[in-house]
């Protein structure tokens, strides 16, 4: 008897074991912060270092033509939301007029959207960590389990230390999830290369008497740092055997003008490509075949839907972005969005009021369509009329062709009309 009961147990496990649900991945965000989309060796750089990201990049599927906001805040709330700013209501980094240390308004508006990405992954049964950048509300007060951001403000507080001051707060983290037997969910976006320009000085010795501007030479420094930082986490993953269990998902917030910093027109704030483009990409080791794709369009919103799927977690069903790994459903996409705004949000009800610039760009046709409002930052580059770009022959925007393909102009216009239409 005691042995028949025996084989029934282990019958029994068996088949438990054999019904049980797969076991979620470990998922990782990481965002770095004002960086040119053409800043990385993969992305054809001569000057700047980057051979971890490269590396990654190389075992991932890439997308080189990803679209995001041109400033962070508005950026950040996209990947939390899964929306366009003009639908989830956080259109710059601060209330006009208003004490800027009071983000109460702007996290209320924030969280009145039908998913805040945290806090799902959370339900979905992941330890959730967020590090660095984190605008208008405390990690706690997104759904995040743990965190740095402690208290409501810009930028996002104690959690800017990461990367800059090492990542010894990430792997504490990845132990307790490990001790719980969980899996992890890591939004990691450093302050970096944003300034305040501070680079090692053995990093910035590589890049001084090569004929580089002041801004550069410490810019690309940054890169560089950031660049070893992101070496450093997936050699920690690799050491602790979780790089094959790991999901590693990559863009940057916003562009950035290595030369010129601040004192460009078409980055950081601006419509124009060097302020709106990133690459993107997802590394599944065993899952997720790598692939270049210099083709297809990939947005900011595609984050969200991807993460969520990876999760095993309900996707809200207003969500308009892709899946990032569904082949099909991106190679087929023709057009995406990109919203620029003022600095300073004139109204939180009404986002057209801070609206500066709507972007579409279909196929390599991109069409800008200057908003009711005028910059408020001296940076922030916007064309004074509608302005039409061919990027397959002029990748930076030095022709205007609006004037010589009037149909193309208008029939762009009608595909962003349809998506957002601002009278």
């Amino acid at each position: 008897m005691k042995i028949l009961a025996a084989l029934l147990l282990s019958c029994a496990l068996v088949v438990s074991a054999a019904g049980a649900e797969p076991a979620k991945p470990n998922i990782i965000l990481i965002i770095s912060d004002d960086h040119g989309s053409d800043h990385y060796g993969f992305m054809g750089h001569e000057v700047v270092n980057t051979p971890h990201l490269d590396r990654i990049a190389s075992e991932s599927l890439l997308y080189t033509r990803g679209y995001v906001m041109p400033v962070c805040s508005p950026s950040l709330a996209s990947l939390l939301t899964g929306k366009l700013p003009s639908r989830h209501g956080i259109t710059g980094n601060d209330l006009a007029e208003n004490d800027r240390t009071d983000r109460s308004p702007l996290m209320r508006r924030l969280l009145d959207n039908s998913l805040m990405l945290p806090q799902a992954l959370t339900e979905a049964g992941y330890l959730t960590f967020q590090t660095g950048k984190l605008w208008n509300a405390t990690y706690k007060d997104l759904g995040f389990t743990h965190g740095m951001t402690a208290r409501q403000g810009r930028h996002g507080g104690a959690g800017l230390t990461i990367g800059r001051k090492g990542m010894q707060p990430i792997y504490d983290f990845i132990e307790t999830a490990r001790g719980e037997k969980k899996p992890f969910f890591i939004w990691h976006a450093p302050f970096m290369p944003h300034d305040p320009h501070t680079p090692p000085a053995e990093i910035l010795a590589k890049y001084t008497g090569k004929g580089l501007t002041p801004e550069a030479e410490k810019y690309y420094a940054m890169v560089e740092w950031f660049d070893r930082t992101c070496g450093e986490l997936d050699g920690y993953l690799a050491k602790n055997d979780l790089a094959e269990d790991t999901i590693i998902l990559y863009l940057a917030d916003n562009g950035w003008d290595a030369d010129k910093g601040y004192g460009a027109t078409r980055a950081k704030l601006s419509p124009y490509e060097t302020g709106i483009r990133t690459p993107m990409f997802v590394r599944w080791p065993a899952k997720v075949e790598p692939l270049r794709d210099d083709e297809t369009l990939a947005s900011i919103i595609d984050f969200a839907p991807t993460i969520l799927n990876m999760a095993g977690a309900k996707v809200p069903a207003d969500l308009p972005g892709l899946d990032l790994l569904d082949r099909e459903a991106m190679t087929s996409r023709e057009s995406v969005f990109v919203e620029a705004y003022t600095h300073d949000i004139a109204d939180l009800a009404n986002p057209a009021e801070s609206l500066i610039a709507r972007v579409v760009v279909s196929g390599w046709s991109k069409l800008i369509l200057p908003g009711p409002a005028k910059p408020d930052r001296p940076f922030s580059g916007v064309p004074e009329e509608i302005a039409l770009f061919d990027l397959k022959t002029d990748p930076m925007e030095e022709t205007d062709i609006a004037s010589e393909q009037p149909a193309e102009v208008q029939r762009l216009r009608a595909i962003q009309d349809a998506a957002w239409k601002v009278d």
